[in-house]
């Protein structure tokens, strides 16, 4: 499975390195996307924690097909 976030704002490079797994880019409607490959549903539910922990707002989150 693939999934893109989009987050508020423009993460700084730590934040950035939190995600290794995921590519960021900037997101068209502002904020910035981050996509990648998601393993199973713990892996997913991981990624939501880790966005929490940093405090960093998901505006949007959708499957890509694979």
């Amino acid at each position: 499975m693939r999934y893109e976030f989009i987050i508020a704002g423009e993460p700084s490079d730590t934040v950035r390195a939190a995600f290794p797994e995921l590519t960021c880019t900037p997101a068209p409607a502002g904020g910035t996307a981050m996509y990648g490959p998601v393993r199973d549903f713990a892996h997913l539910r991981g990624l939501l924690a880790r966005f929490d922990d940093l405090g960093l707002t998901v505006v949007e989150m959708r499957r890509l097909p694979d």
